[in-house]
């Protein structure tokens, strides 16, 4: 005779308690037989299957792991810990948008609890909805407690945005619990280095690798201030240690290819990156920095159709991460173009400098991106009386495309805030003279400037701002080689980096048209690289400055780079990068539409 309900229900429940007993004591294969033996005995158990899941997810057998949870919650559908289960199955498979439909009923079941706040982050995170895990992250620390993981997670996350003063207070506040955490030292490195602090960020990237030998991350970003400081061949033997500790990654490999020119020597390397471009467990932003890589190595080589396909998989992956959170609108580009040509005509702007300052401080160097404006920073911040401050994220910030700045109309008109305008001037004066004491110009690259240059030439109308040109496909092939890791998302369609680029002439040909002859100066970047010391000459008077030979020797300029263009600018100035489109001319595709806007660029 069997024994009775209750005795079975007893003896499930006590080997319940055993198996998970097993689990902590990391003997998996003994729970997992335990568990399967209640299930066995009492298919009703929810605690059955939801440990088979738990067991076979931390084994790797992530198919039966899915599996056993979704049958735990066809048992309790109302279980806020199952559903965080099924969520992270689906998270290790990379399945990221049923993971965030998964952690979403589990804090709506659970309001309260961190750790499934903390797994939606990275579900959001992993498909590219950073602001969204932002709030996911605030809210595990605003339910505590205060742990590091969750502060490196939220920093890490700012860093994605980027908002390096956010993430640097992250990571001070890692370190003031915990001062040996190698998070904490790494995520400060990365933050100061973005805020252009590179040595300061190389030091604790530095102790971030003492902390932890055989990590490869914090010896990769080691090397990565190397590289921005222009000590590129001790950054290369950093990419390669990294590798080394890790060859299943994709910064390290990406870094180290455009470190340096790559020779046939170096196919051992593309082939492991080949390898890896197929690997489907590796996230994708690490895939996409290979694909990336692979493309700028295989162009090294000369294998330009080879390097066009790995291009356009690096767009296509990176298309996946942004579309729905940051989707190219063609529409808003065309309006915001027409905003700014309607709106910044000649009366308008000489009707509100009456909030200008007189600093002649600022140099403005603008233009679509990877259009040459990094060397032009370097060139003019080379000279003894120039400080360089990188790119700015102040105006684009504070202004928008201007209409941040706006207050209330006036009659028909628009009218700017001025009260907010001469606060943001004054701000700005700051932060130049902090980034460069004494100097008294300072370069500005933010190249996306060119959208407010009527907004600025009002707030400084005696600012120069220099305009950086370059053939216009050869501008969109190189956004199409480089990765852009936020913004719009023009990696879905070269049509869309078209379009962008065509909305640029047109708002740069309105600025030509209203803003003074002497503080606009178009600069051919062909003819820089052809006609150096006549164009640097040119730019140097422009900005109202002496003549300094300094300026004909920018590869020799100490000072930090943070762009793509890090390895070049640390060369003589060099022509290869013209007619570049020439070596991709069978697969140019849309880009052939820009040789029709080769007079207006």
């Amino acid at each position: 005779m069997g024994a009775p309900h209750g005795s079975a229900r007893n003896d499930s429940e006590s080997m319940i308690v055993v198996g998970i007993d097993a689990v902590k004591k990391n003997d998996l294969i003994g729970a997992l037989n335990i568990f399967r033996r209640v299930r066995e005995m009492e298919p009703g158990s929810f605690d059955a299957p939801f440990w088979i899941s738990i067991v076979q997810r931390r084994i790797g057998n992530l198919p039966e792991a899915l599996m056993m949870a979704r049958q735990a919650l066809e048992l309790d559908e109302r279980n806020p810990h199952a559903q965080n289960q099924l969520g992270m199955c689906h998270l290790d498979m990379g399945q990221g948008d049923e993971a965030v439909g998964c952690f979403r009923r589990a804090v709506e079941l659970a309001p309260n609890i961190g750790p499934i706040y903390d797994n939606l982050g990275r579900a959001l995170q992993s498909i590219g909805r950073n602001s969204e895990a932002i709030a996911a992250f605030r809210q595990v620390l605003a339910i505590g407690p205060i742990r590091p993981g969750a502060l490196f997670r939220l920093g890490d996350a700012f860093m994605l945005e980027p908002n390096v003063a956010e993430a640097a207070r992250c990571a001070r506040s890692i370190l003031q619990i915990e001062p040996n955490s190698v998070q904490g030292n790494l995520l400060l490195s990365r933050a100061l280095i973005g805020d252009g602090q590179v040595e300061e960020g190389a030091k604790f990237a530095l102790r971030a690798s003492e902390l932890a030998p055989g990590n490869a991350v914090p010896v990769a970003y080691y090397g990565r201030a190397l590289q921005s400081l222009g000590r590129i061949a001790e950054a290369d033997v950093q990419f390669k240690r990294s590798i080394e500790l890790e060859p299943r990654q994709g910064f390290a490999y990406h870094a180290l290819v455009h470190n340096h020119k790559v020779t046939e020597d170096e196919r051992p390397v593309i082939e492991k990156m080949e390898e890896l471009s197929h690997d489907e467990s590796l996230p994708r932003r690490e895939i996409i920095q290979l694909e990336y890589g692979l493309g700028k190595a295989l162009e090294d080589l000369g294998d330009y159709e080879a390097a066009m396909s790995h291009f356009d998989e690096a767009n296509r992956i990176d298309h996946l991460l942004k579309v729905g959170v940051a989707p190219f609108r063609k529409d808003q580009l065309f309006e915001t173009a027409n905003f700014l040509i309607d709106t910044f005509g000649q009366g308008f702007i000489e009707r509100h400098q009456v909030a200008a300052s007189d600093s002649e401080v600022p140099i403005f160097v603008v233009g679509m991106m990877r259009a040459g404006t990094t060397l032009a920073e370097q060139i003019l911040s080379s000279h003894s009386q120039i400080g360089g401050a990188g790119e700015q994220l102040f105006w684009p910030e504070n202004a928008g495309s201007s209409e941040k700045v706006f207050g209330a109309r006036v009659q028909a008109e628009p009218a700017l805030d001025v009260v907010k305008l001469r606060k943001l001037i004054e701000e700005y004066l700051f932060v130049l003279g902090r980034i460069a004491p004494g100097k008294p110009r300072v370069v500005d690259k933010m190249n996306t400037n060119y959208l407010l240059l009527g907004l600025l030439h009002i707030a400084f109308p005696n600012a120069r701002i220099v305009h950086m040109r370059r053939h216009p496909v050869d501008t969109c092939l190189s956004i199409w080689a480089t990765p852009v890791a936020n913004g719009i998302d023009l990696c879905g369609d070269k049509s869309n980096v078209v379009f962008a680029y065509q909305q640029y002439l047109r708002i740069m040909q309105h600025w030509r048209e209203v803003l003074p002859a002497d503080r606009l100066l178009d600069v051919q970047y062909e003819e820089l690289v052809t006609d150096r010391e006549r164009v640097t000459r040119q730019m140097v008077e422009f900005c109202g400055m002496p003549w300094d030979d300094a300026c004909m020797k920018p590869e020799d300029n100490v000072r930090s780079v943070k762009t793509p263009s890090v390895w070049q600018v640390r060369q003589p100035v060099y022509k290869t990068s013209m007619q570049r489109w020439k070596k991709y001319e069978p697969w140019l595709g849309p880009f052939r539409e820009l040789f029709d806007d080769l007079s207006a660029s």
